[in-house]
């Protein structure tokens, strides 16, 4: 008995497959604006169930190839065109040039500006260190150049070739930034850096004067230190009087830095700094309260 039903359901997928192929009349919709979107998707939807080279397969995308050949609407066209890509039997089409892309070399360059190009084409291009127009205490050097574009251009190749050379750099150089553009571009870079090099060189205790670069030390502690590791130990107590400032940037930081780097057991001194909170800073300290660590 089972057999027997087993087929009568097999016999009737086959039915409503047949049931489900487009007709003549679907074809005949692509010139039709109102019918057109339906028809292209009844068409796309069926093509889609060839999975495998036969027969049938063959016989529909002829029927779809004669379409798009016909079909006067450019739209209609383009679908059609795209439904070809199903065809099993069709070669793949690479949706990149396989050839290698050609190589010039470039003039040598003679300033900086163009050495830190060069250098970030031979990188781009994954040319051999030996051939670097610059070396690592070239880059070095560069890093401090008054022209705040070609020094942070040195940085980020500078982390491209030796991110343990650069680390410290970039420590040093966010905190003798203020202008907030600045200060985000050499925040990024540190993000770029490997996480254990980042928070090697992460100062437990930040020497920065302005507003901007003390947020961004912030925000970068909270992301690679965390309560349980020795940097996070020793931040505690540079944040904490950080908590109970005027309603900026730097106390926002803070106070969302709470839970990656505090826990449950030093509630009563955070709830201490969340006293007398303007209505701006009160719902951050409010959220990092209730989300303290129990351990």
């Amino acid at each position: 008995m089972k057999p027997f039903v087993l087929f009568l359901a097999c016999v009737a997928g086959l039915v409503g497959h047949a049931a489900d192929v487009p007709s003549d009349a679907t074809f005949a919709d692509l010139a039709v604006p109102e019918k057109r979107l339906a028809a292209q998707q009844a068409i796309l939807d069926h093509s889609r169930g060839f999975t495998n080279a036969s027969p049938e397969a063959k016989a529909w995308f002829e029927r779809v190839r004669t379409a798009a050949k016909t079909v006067e609407n450019p739209e209609a066209q383009a679908a059609l065109q795209q439904v070809l890509l199903f065809e099993p039997s069709g070669k793949p089409r690479l949706p990149l040039n396989p050839k290698q892309a050609q190589r010039y070399d470039p003039p040598a360059g003679t300033t900086p500006e163009t050495k830190l190009a060069e250098l970030e084409r031979m990188l781009d291009l994954r040319g051999s260190a030996k051939e670097y127009p610059l070396t690592v205490e070239e880059l070095v050097a560069l890093t401090k150049h008054e022209d705040f574009a070609t020094a942070q251009r040195a940085n980020r190749l500078l982390r491209r070739v030796s991110s343990a050379a650069a680390a410290p750099i970039l420590w040093e150089r966010l905190a003798k930034l203020s202008q907030r553009s600045q200060v985000q571009e050499v925040e990024d870079e540190i993000l770029r850096l490997p996480a254990s090099l980042a928070a090697k060189h992460l100062p437990v205790e930040f020497a920065g004067a302005s507003l901007a670069s003390k947020a961004a030390w912030v925000r970068l502690a909270a992301v690679r230190a965390n309560r349980l590791s020795k940097a996070g130990k020793a931040l505690r107590p540079a944040l904490l009087p950080l908590l109970k400032g005027p309603a900026n940037e730097l106390t926002e930081a803070a106070w969302a830095a709470v839970p990656r780097l505090f826990s449950e057991a030093d509630r009563a001194a955070l709830t201490e700094a969340a006293q007398g909170l303007s209505e701006r800073l009160a719902p951050k300290a409010k959220a990092a309260l209730e989300a303290l660590p129990a351990k």
